[in-house]
């Protein structure tokens, strides 16, 4: 009797699998461009794990946004990153364990983003959190770190108070690679708040179904023959 009940599953599985249409699923991708206006607060104090949230001594952050980036979307949930902040350094904040800095402070950084939103969308689509990494150039107008190459590791997270707007939220650190990685003037703490929107591709909802290379699906063509007939 278990045989027979068991053949009998197997040919309503097959029978079900044979009657779906073919179709090929798309890789889910969110988005095409995402364009981000911040407001940045840097944390150049010196200090690596004292006063990182001195906010009165240590932040340096402007009162406009004062930091753009251009993500290019590609395929399960990588991402590049381009950024540029600036900002302005003011005499009586905590650089370096000085308090005697001010002027320029500029960067610009390339960063590979991983999203963690790939593993679980189409599920709560509002929340995407990431991870960012890369490398970068810092120039400040005074002290000994004026030229700067950087690596740079991070992570955030977006919230998409539409499909195409959202507010994202971003924590940097950014290592000055010479003399070494640790012990160097050129480390600081990034940390920014803005805006973010996504430019989608061209939707299709169908996956490879609905393309025009199928161009069966999409109409007959009527061919003369021969004899001139239709």
């Amino acid at each position: 009797m278990s045989k027979v009940f068991l053949s009998f599953i197997l040919i309503v599985i097959c029978s079900t699998g044979m009657a779906q249409p073919y179709k090929t699923l798309k890789v889910y991708k969110p988005y095409k461009w995402m364009i981000g206006v911040h407001w940045a607060a840097i944390d150049d104090n010196g200090s690596k794990f004292e006063r990182l949230f001195d906010v009165n001594q240590s932040w340096n952050v402007l009162a406009y946004p004062s930091r753009v980036t251009v993500d290019k979307y590609f395929k399960f949930g990588w991402s590049m990153e381009g950024a540029l902040t600036y900002t302005q350094y003011k005499s009586g904040k905590l650089i370096n364990d000085s308090t005697h800095f001010s002027g320029t402070f500029f960067s610009f950084d390339v960063l590979g983003k991983y999203s963690f939103y790939h593993t679980y969308a189409p599920r709560a689509r509002w929340i995407d959190p990431y991870l960012t990494f890369g490398v970068g150039y810092t120039y400040r107008e005074q002290g000994s770190a004026q030229h700067a190459p950087m690596v740079v590791a991070g992570g955030g997270v977006n919230f998409f108070l539409l499909p195409f707007l959202g507010i994202q939220l971003r924590s940097t650190a950014k290592f000055g690679v010479y003399p070494g990685i640790w012990e160097t003037p050129e480390n600081y703490l990034e940390y920014t708040a803005g805006i973010v929107y996504r430019i989608r591709g061209k939707k299709n909802t169908n996956g490879d179904f609905s393309r025009r290379k199928n161009k069966w699906i999409h109409g007959n063509k009527r061919y003369k023959d021969k004899g001139g007939g239709q």
